[in-house]
């Protein structure tokens, strides 16, 4: 028995499936570009996906982070938004059972002043917002749901938009259990954040501090881990996080085995320190780190990001990059960053593979390699890892 996290190529992006050992498939964002100069995710999508009765590509269910480009770039281009009865076989688009998103970013947007674009929202952005609205609204006046119109909303709205919709809000600390109203027995997750705006200052209220954090718990027969997702969150967000979770005294929420870095290994995400203005003399957040370095023994830390290199690039920042390694190191894991997941010079997925023997990840990293190189770790033990 298996499961599998797999991490497309994507650049400074994200798009990530989970495959539960009972054959879901759990997107978190994504991120498709048109153009031959960019890997076809696509098709590599395709590929692990499964087709319905109605001979659709389907998934079980699609997560979105926040709002960002490079966080839904491609999904009213290639994905299914609308009734499930409209659906059109002809367009070959991929069906959605079930969306999970947070309100909070639009929230957020109708009342942002400024003038920049930090709540600007991309036409995929506008086009998967309003799909989710109509499911809710769909809810709303039926008070059922089915697949293709399937929606949680993450966290309560600001003000009383949530009110009289409880049944579908999940809340914050809380564990989801169930995909397509059917209880799972092999992936769960504990929702983080979005960060409440009480716990922000007012110039952090942006689409990257409205980022949806999760831990979510995959298993097997008779292993599991905890994957720790958090979108584009900010320095502000772990901060804030590590102060709630510890004054509920429920620090273990951020234990995990595999930790996707926040907004693709960015400095930003670690410190406040500007390292155009302090270069070398700046410091991360001890608040954050706090946050961020509960791995387990073995645990992996996976940059979805461009090839990480020492220059001034952030993201990816070489400096934060750093820090992740000093997290691995201390616990006999490992570091890998997406982009360098190459065969013969083109982009491949890289995989993390979770069996009844533990967790292994297939990393694939020079040119001249055709076949992947596992790394396993054996995590059976009285905590409940692998």
């Amino acid at each position: 028995m298996e499961a599998e996290i797999v991490y497309f190529p994507v650049g400074n992006g994200d798009m990530t499936l989970i495959k539960t050992d009972s054959g879901k498939r759990v997107l978190i964002d994504c991120y498709i570009r048109d153009g031959s100069e960019h890997p076809d995710v696509l098709d590599m999508l395709k590929k692990e996906l499964n087709k319905d009765k109605d001979d659709r590509y389907f998934i079980d269910l699609f997560i979105w982070s926040h709002p960002d480009k490079d966080h839904c770039g491609g999904i009213d281009k290639h994905f299914y938004l609308g009734p499930p009865e409209n659906y059109n076989k002809n367009k070959d688009l991929i069906f959605i059972n079930e969306i999970w998103s947070s309100p909070i970013v639009y929230r957020r947007a109708s009342n942002n002043k400024k003038d920049d674009d930090s709540h600007n929202l991309c036409e995929d952005a506008q086009a998967l917002n309003k799909e989710v609205k109509r499911r809710v609204n769909l809810y709303k006046n039926s008070k059922k749901m089915d697949v293709g119109n399937y929606v949680l909303i993450l966290g309560d709205d600001e003000g009383d938009k949530t009110t009289h919709i409880q049944d579908i809000v999940v809340k914050l600390d809380q564990t989801v259990d169930k995909i397509n109203g059917l209880s799972s027995i092999d992936f769960d997750g504990v929702l983080l954040a979005p960060i409440p705006e009480s716990d922000l200052n007012d110039d952090d209220l942006s689409k990257n501090n409205s980022s949806v954090v999760f831990n979510f718990k995959i298993s097997t027969n008779n292993a599991s881990i905890n994957f720790l997702s958090g979108g584009d969150a900010e320095v502000c967000c772990w901060e804030a996080l590590i102060d709630r979770l510890e004054e509920n005294g429920n620090r273990d929420s951020l234990n995990y085995d595999v930790l996707q870095t926040p907004h693709h290994c960015s400095w930003h995400s670690l410190s406040h320190d500007s390292l155009s203005e302090k270069g070398s003399d700046a410091k991360a957040s001890s608040k954050a780190l706090s946050a961020l370095n509960n791995a387990n023994t073995g645990a992996y830390i996976i940059a979805s990001s461009n090839t990480i290199k020492n220059d001034d690039n952030d993201p990816p920042a070489f400096k934060a990059m750093q820090e992740y390694k000093k997290i691995t190191d201390e616990v006999d894991g490992s570091f890998e960053c997406v982009d360098d997941n190459k065969v013969e010079g083109e982009n491949k997925p890289l995989r993390l593979r979770l069996t009844d023997e533990g967790l292994e990840v297939v990393s694939l990293t020079t040119f001249a390699e055709s076949t992947a190189t596992n790394k396993a770790i054996n995590r059976r033990g009285s905590n409940g890892y692998a």
